[in-house]
């Protein structure tokens, strides 16, 4: 990798600083970074560490909501608690990511953050949109496609491989952003902007903006339901191949509002609008679970290699659902 000045900021004031210097870049616990850094597909003049950065790794539910600090790791939101009663669907989501490894060091900041793993942009051999080059080479004939998006897929077809992501969309999460102007408030919806070529990250967010923390509505009790349900080729130490987080509000037997997010099928966490219509005014019955999963895949764009993803949409919609019937 190529040789690069290491700030340990001691405040996030001191991490936005020294972030102001476009050359810089930002480094949780490290487990995306580093390996850009070792892959030479990022090669900044600093990089810039919240490890020394007090009070980041904190979960607190404070009345309705659970705030979790941006360091806080993915195997203390899995163990909590307060997470487990605030937003079960988020403590087995942040439990099965990965490794226990990872999930050991993983921070919630840095999965919302990390980069896409299509192997494309992670081999600087290899042409890619998203490092600056005029194709995507998922998108043409001989391109593997099988780990790529079926939504929103041109002009770059890479899929965002958080894993608990869609389960904070779903939830109506919020982020809290620190920049030279401040702190401010960010509806999780608009953390994320479209592809555009030569801007590696999938982050609406300027160089010196610092996430310092997420703040999820908590499940109301008796009104609420979540759940959420991941697709893999293996259980362990490995990316998502689809996800669907859902949260509805239900009274009387009948869903009076829903949410629907998904991971891995898109450039950033994708809400499905069409499967949460479906939803809302039905049952709690397997038909309207099959008629939300139906509508999730409409308006998808497959390409040749990624058609079966259609499929495990609709079932991980389906699953997620039964998930969250099930949840009292």
């Amino acid at each position: 990798m190529k040789a690069f000045r290491y700030d340990r900021a001691t405040s996030v004031e001191g991490a936005v600083k020294a972030l102001a210097d476009g050359a810089a870049v930002l480094k949780a616990n490290g487990i995306d970074v580093l390996d850009r850094l070792k892959e030479r597909v990022a090669e900044p003049d600093r990089v810039v560490t919240l490890v020394d950065v007090p009070g980041l790794d904190r979960i607190e539910l404070d009345g309705g909501v659970l705030r979790l600090g941006a360091m806080t790791t993915l195997a203390a939101l899995a163990a909590s608690p307060l997470v487990a009663r605030a937003s079960p669907a988020l403590a087995e989501a942040a439990g099965g990511a990965a490794s226990p490894a990872l999930r050991n060091r993983a921070t919630l900041g840095g999965n919302l953050g990390q980069h896409t793993r299509c192997g494309y942009y992670r081999l600087k051999s290899f042409p890619c949109f998203k490092r600056g080059d005029a194709i995507c080479p998922v998108r043409i004939e001989g391109g593997v496609q099988e780990n790529a998006g079926v939504f929103d897929n041109a002009p770059c077809a890479c899929a965002h491989p958080s894993s608990v992501a869609p389960v904070l969309g779903a939830a109506g999460a919020v982020v809290r952003v620190r920049g030279k102007a401040g702190e401010r408030v960010v509806p999780f919806a608009s953390i994320y902007g479209p592809v555009k070529q030569g801007q590696v990250t999938d982050l609406a967010l300027a160089n010196d903006d610092v996430i310092v923390g997420v703040d999820v509505p908590a499940l109301r009790p008796g009104v609420d339901r979540e759940g959420t349900y991941e697709v893999r080729h293996k259980a362990a130490f490995d990316w998502a191949l689809v996800t669907c987080a859902v949260r509805c509000a239900v009274e009387g037997g009948v869903i009076r509002a829903a949410s629907v997010w998904m991971g891995s099928v898109a450039p950033s966490p994708w809400r499905s609008e069409r499967a949460e219509q479906a939803l809302i005014g039905q049952g709690l019955t397997a038909a309207t679970a099959a008629a939300a999963a139906e509508a999730a895949v409409v308006g998808a764009q497959p390409l040749p290699g990624t058609a079966y993803k259609l499929d495990l949409v609709r079932a991980s919609v389906r699953r997620a659902l039964a998930a969250a019937w099930e949840r009292r």
